[in-house]
């Protein structure tokens, strides 16, 4: 694995502003990022975490779904919003 710097995000705009940056990564629930580095097949420079950041699921004015930057990908499939109105999103 090769070395990386590690950046922990404390805001959602924060973990926007670093993510565009060449060679940053995000960290969060239910990457599978440091597999991937670990093989080789990711090389980021900087690993930005966003772990910290919300983890909420939910509706939106708009009729939308708003998911936290630090939502786990079974917690997603598990959600009964998610589960009732995006049945694609739960598989």
């Amino acid at each position: 694995m090769m070395p990386f710097a590690y950046k922990r995000a404390t805001s959602g705009a924060d973990a926007s502003a670093l993510a565009v940056l060449e060679g940053h990564k995000l960290l969060g629930g239910g990457t599978n990022l440091v597999d991937l580095m670990r093989k080789g097949v990711e090389q980021p420079s900087t690993l930005i975490d966003v772990t910290m950041l919300s983890s909420d699921i939910g509706e939106t004015d708009g009729g939308g779904l708003l998911i936290g930057a630090a939502t786990r990908n079974s917690a997603v499939a598990a959600h009964p919003l998610v589960r009732a109105q995006y049945p694609m999103l739960s598989r």
